[in-house]
Parts: structure tokens; sequence; C-alpha cells
């Protein structure tokens, strides 16, 4: 990397990442080559925060002027929200935010990029979605975001599995005030009449046999998207392509987000990739 990001100067600019842990965490080294690739003195650098330090902590990075912003990744993302002099739609439906730009008042601006990452990586396949009926299995975090993006998209039908009651039951909700109509709704996991299925859960790294949906029906007229699929392919995504289906994996999604985030880092409107 030492020739593409130079030294700090005085006038350098820092994307603060928080997470505990953070030592996984791959932004800074996604995000610093589009920042110098756009000859951009602005550099993400990690920092290891607790849940105990967090506030603390995003106190003191919210009033130095040469931060730009603070990305944040688990456990941070709720409490980030609730600190945040404002939110993006997205963020303050979910209730969660994973980028943070501070603007030159010092005031903290929140956005929610999984959802949008995720439709745009599907690329051409993001036009299926329109008037699709999906199946959406999680509704945490992410499961959440995707299905505020999915509402974005005009889906026909959505259907939620969770074993979280509570998780549920605001994404159906949420889904439903978004649309106007009962939209979405508990998911039985029968692939029957599913255009589009959806795994926004670590389920099915290690097999499918655990995977709460009947893969029998799962077809080639399909769309299947595992975004647990970083480093390799889930069980669910080598059926899916054995299977004939069009696929789209968690790397087609952190793609997208990077670049969401990087717009976003670098002081562009929420949704703009740099």
């Amino acid at each position: 990397m030492s020739d593409s990001i130079p030294n700090l100067g005085g006038g350098s600019r820092i994307y603060a990442v928080f997470g505990d842990p953070v030592a996984q965490v791959q932004t800074p080294t996604l995000i610093n080559p589009l920042f110098a690739a756009r000859s951009l003195d602005l550099y993400a650098v990690p920092f290891h925060v607790t849940r105990e330090n967090f506030e603390a902590t995003w106190r003191v990075f919210a009033a130095m002027d040469n931060v730009a912003g603070i990305g944040v990744t688990v456990p941070h993302k709720i409490a980030a929200a609730r600190l945040c002099d404002e939110l993006t739609p997205a963020a303050e439906a979910v209730g969660a935010v994973n980028s943070i730009q501070r603007r030159s008042d010092g005031s903290m601006y929140g956005a929610l990029f999984d959802g949008l990452g995720f439709v745009r990586g599907l690329a051409a396949n993001r036009s299926r979605l329109a008037g699709a009926s999906v199946m959406l299995v999680g509704a945490g975090g992410a499961g959440r975001a995707i299905a505020h993006a999915l509402c974005g998209e005009q889906i026909g039908r959505l259907s939620v599995i969770d074993l979280d009651e509570d998780a549920l039951q605001f994404t159906i909700g949420m889904v439903n005030r978004e649309m106007g109509g009962p939209v979405a709704q508990r998911g039985s996991g029968d692939l029957a009449g599913i255009d589009v299925l959806i795994n926004a859960t670590p389920i099915g790294l290690k097999s499918a046999d655990a995977f709460p949906v009947d893969l029998r029906d799962l077809n080639s007229e399909m769309l299947v998207a595992d975004i647990a699929a970083l480093s390799r392919d889930t069980e669910l995504l080598k059926l899916a392509r054995a299977r004939g289906a069009a696929t789209s994996d968690g790397r087609d999604m952190l793609e997208a987000q990077i670049a969401l985030i990087a717009g976003f880092a670098a002081g562009g409107e929420a949704g703009t990739p740099l």
C-alpha cells in the first residue's frame, strides 16, 4: 500500500472505523485505494472501541475538525444511530447506521448502506426485483436494511423468516409502512411462487441442512443471493448454481457498499459512490 498511500500530513483527514473487535474489519483496506485513486488526502483508519468507551470516543472524534467521518461495525451500529444529529431515511427506518459524515459545523449525519449496497451489487439482476415475490431469511441488522431497500425496488411481496419474533415483526411492520400496504408477511419456508431468495444470515456457511427453507423447488428461473458468501461459496449458492439460478454473493454487496461509503466519507451526498 506504500505506493498508493503517502505519509499523513497536517492537512490530512481521517475516516475513523470503530469496531469491537476491529482486526477483521476490511473497510480501511478496501476504501483507502479508492481515496488514493481520486488523489484525496483522506485515510480510513481502524480503531478498537469497546461498548463501554464508545460514546466517550465518539464525542472526542466528533469534536475534531480533521475527522471526515466515522464508520461503525458490530456492535456499534444502533448506538451510533442514537448519537447522530440527523439520519438518512434508511438509517432512520432501520434504527442503525454504518457510516457517519462529519459536517463542517461538527454535526454528525448517519447513513446505512447495507441495503442500497445489496441492490446495487445485484447489477443487471436488480431489474428482476420489480414486482417479484421475495423470500428474505434473516431480519437482523443487515436483513432489515435489505428489506428497506427492497421497498424502493417496488417488489410485489416479501416473505420474512427469522427465529427472533421481535425482529421479524419489526421488519414486517417497517416494510408494510414503507409500501403503504400488506406487502410483507411471515415466511413459511416454502419456495413455491418465490422469484428471489435472499439469505441475510450466517446460516449455511457450513451446511445447507440447517437452512430454514425447503430448497427442493429452487430452480433456474430464480435469483438467489447469499450475503454470507465472501471468501468462498456457501452451500446455498453452490446448489443454486447447480440448478442454473442467477446468483449474487456477499462480495457483490461489499464492493457496492464500499463505493457508497467512500463517496459519503469524502463529503458527497448519501447514495453517491466514489
